[in-house]
């Protein structure tokens, strides 16, 4: 099982999913959709569920400004104001660690050891250097091993910049840079030395070595003219990847066999074309 945000970019909705539940046995999604909200959180132009993580069977949503809290099943719970946020992306919440990406500015705000610090993006000296807000698009993030990795997008579309990857070393607060690849990147899932991630400008699903920095294989799974790669989670089996379609009305969750690298299947899930976030139920 693991839950989905998902939008129907372009259209008008009158009840917008909050979350979906897939079952990767049955191939069902059982969406949870905005009236299960107060009002309050829902009659804004800024209701956009995006990010979302699982902390001891609750399931936390983010949509600009607001943190939603809901149980294992989608029922609301609580929610909080993360003042100043714009267009966050990843989130990650645990008993120790919380972080966030703000996208829209740029920014990663972590809270680690009761001490919260933000991160300006656009200060990291690996960086292609720009000022304006947005421009780095710092979009996921990954926790493995006591470290935060994260993806800068990089709007290479526009700036022909490569994305680029990094980690935040929580034992000594230090930011490495990993190594910059792809277009437009999104996800940076990590299992052992390997980074998986997305490339979504070139179509590719890609593992590299992130300690050697070499690319171990790059998959082409997709025509980016046609399909946006976004969402990315590994289990056991499969490489589960979001393709947000641009041609047609429904949005695929692609399964990638893990022993020979083939697209083994295709689910749509039907009535949303865009695919926010995907995170596997621990």
């Amino acid at each position: 099982m693991f839950a989905i945000t998902v939008q129907n970019r372009g259209r008008l909705e009158n009840n917008r999913a909050l979350i979906g539940f897939f079952n990767e046995q049955t191939k069902e999604i059982n969406f949870v959709k905005e009236d299960a909200l107060p009002d309050t959180l829902t009659n804004t132009n800024f209701f956009r569920p995006f990010g979302c993580y699982w902390r001891e069977q609750k399931l936390f949503v983010v949509t600009h400004d607001k943190l939603i809290k809901l149980d294992n099943k989608g029922n609301y719970l609580e929610h909080e104001t993360l003042h100043d946020f714009v267009n966050p992306h990843q989130i990650i919440e645990t008993k120790k660690v919380r972080c966030y990406t703000n996208t829209g500015k740029d920014l990663i705000r972590l809270t680690h050891n009761n001490k919260t610090k933000t991160i300006d993006c656009k200060k990291l000296k690996e960086t292609y250097g720009s000022n304006k807000e947005d421009s780095h698009h710092v979009n996921s993030l990954c926790l493995h091993d006591n470290k935060i990795f994260f993806c800068l997008h990089n709007n290479s579309v526009t700036t022909n910049k490569p994305s680029q990857y990094f980690y935040i070393d929580l034992d000594s607060e230090k930011i490495k840079y990993i190594c910059e690849y792809g277009l437009s990147s999104h996800n940076c899932e990590i299992e052992n030395n390997f980074l998986y991630t997305l490339s979504t400008k070139t179509g590719c699903l890609t593992c590299i070595n992130w300690k050697s920095n070499k690319i171990v294989f790059e998959l082409k799974l997709a025509n980016p003219k046609h399909y946006f790669l976004r969402g990315l989670q590994l289990t056991e089996k499969h490489i589960i990847v979001g393709a947000s379609s641009s041609i047609g009305t429904f949005a695929q969750i692609l399964f990638i066999d893990r022993k020979t690298n083939d697209v083994t299947e295709r689910k749509d899930i039907d009535g949303y074309n865009t695919v926010l976030d995907i995170k596997w139920t621990p």
